[in-house]
């Protein structure tokens, strides 16, 4: 477990405890709220196939904390894992442990809350700002300007291991978030290229692929396996690293290798281009004039092919019907810099679902 303290006093209004629970990373956080500013105090990262639960690691972090500040009073917990939650439960998806929001409420006496993690990058987006370069990035139209926020509806796609949709809007003065299921609607192959990708993976899965397994790590892997099986690519050099790598672990290195290698610049390429006509979909869905938020470590990691020659931007404005495109252009778009969205997220979903 490594433990990394960010801040030395607790003049806070609300303290909560904050975790993001994933299949690579388990990560609890104390963040303090005060006139809506979240401040993580401090957090502690643990490798999540070292834990066989999640109440253990939550007891050590609230001593540890009363270590530090005995008077710390903790008002909230809310706990953000990757899977399916129903009931104040997560069972999750690429871990073997659950997590338990009643049980864990039982042992550490105070009231917690499971939401699922991208529902807490949703309620995350509210306690950015747009304008601080450290947490965001601004990605210009092809005609170079960047739209301002007009509206309300704001929305995000992030595109990771899977990928997340979802969308949110103000009640009351504050926002609330609202996942879907968009990453698994149906995907639009728009050239011959991506046809013939399409097909492929159709071929591989033995049905109609939706969107994910375009645009997300996999999407990735099977852009690669595609380029070697139906376009003869020759593995030599880094490529036969990659392609003896298993497939979750083909995006990293493809990724790692973009900038010195032609090939996996051309896959990162395609994943834009796909990744920007999926965004461009769920914009003319939702119409997020407040801003359309791309989350996840592809795109923080990809950051400059995102922004070369307006490669994202370029597709995210295409759109079959003409009438459309000026609408695309007025859309706020922001790379989520922030690793840490998931932590403000589950804190700032604590002080507005469990008041």
């Amino acid at each position: 477990m490594e433990a990394q303290w960010l801040c030395s006093h607790l003049d806070f209004n609300c303290l909560i405890l904050a975790g993001d629970v994933g299949g690579t990373n388990t990560t609890l956080a104390l963040v303090g709220e005060k006139e809506g500013k979240y401040t993580i105090i401090v957090k502690f990262k643990y490798q999540s196939n070292k834990i066989s639960n999640l109440v253990e690691p939550v007891e050590e972090v609230i001593s540890l904390i009363k270590e530090k500040f005995p008077e710390a009073t903790i008002d909230k917990c809310c706990l953000s894992p990757a899977g399916p939650v129903e009931n104040n439960y997560c069972k999750l998806t690429n871990c073997a442990w659950d997590v338990d929001g009643n049980e864990i409420r039982k042992t550490i006496r105070i009231d917690t809350l499971i939401i699922n993690d991208f529902t807490a990058i949703g309620y995350g987006i509210p306690t950015l700002d747009v304008d601080d370069i450290a947490q965001i990035t601004k990605l210009p139209a092809t005609d170079g300007n960047c739209p301002e926020r007009t509206g309300t509806v704001k929305a995000v796609v992030g595109a990771g291991t899977g990928l997340g949709v979802g969308f949110l809007t103000p009640d009351k003065g504050k926002y609330h978030a609202y996942p879907s299921e968009g990453g698994h609607s149906g995907f639009a192959a728009f050239d011959e290229e991506t046809k013939a990708l399409k097909e492929y993976v159709a071929d591989k899965i033995g049905t109609t692929p939706g969107t994910e397994p375009f645009v997300s790590g996999q999407g990735i892997a099977n852009i690669f396996n595609y380029m070697k099986e139906k376009k003869n690519m020759s593995c030599t050099g880094v490529l036969s690293e990659i392609e003896a790598a298993d497939d979750p672990d083909k995006p990293a290195l493809i990724s790692k290798n973009a900038t010195t290698n032609g090939v996996c610049k051309q896959i990162m390429q395609l994943f834009i281009r796909m990744y920007g006509r999926f965004a461009g979909s769920i914009a003319v869905l939702f119409i997020p004039t407040a801003g359309l938020y791309l989350a996840g470590g592809i795109v923080t990691k990809n950051e400059a092919l995102f922004l070369e020659d307006n490669l994202f931007m370029r597709n995210f404005e295409q759109n079959y019907n003409p009438n459309i495109r000026p609408l695309l252009k007025k859309i706020p778009v922001y790379i989520i810099k922030d690793y840490s969205i998931s932590l403000y997220g589950a804190a700032n979903a604590a002080v507005i679902l469990m008041e």
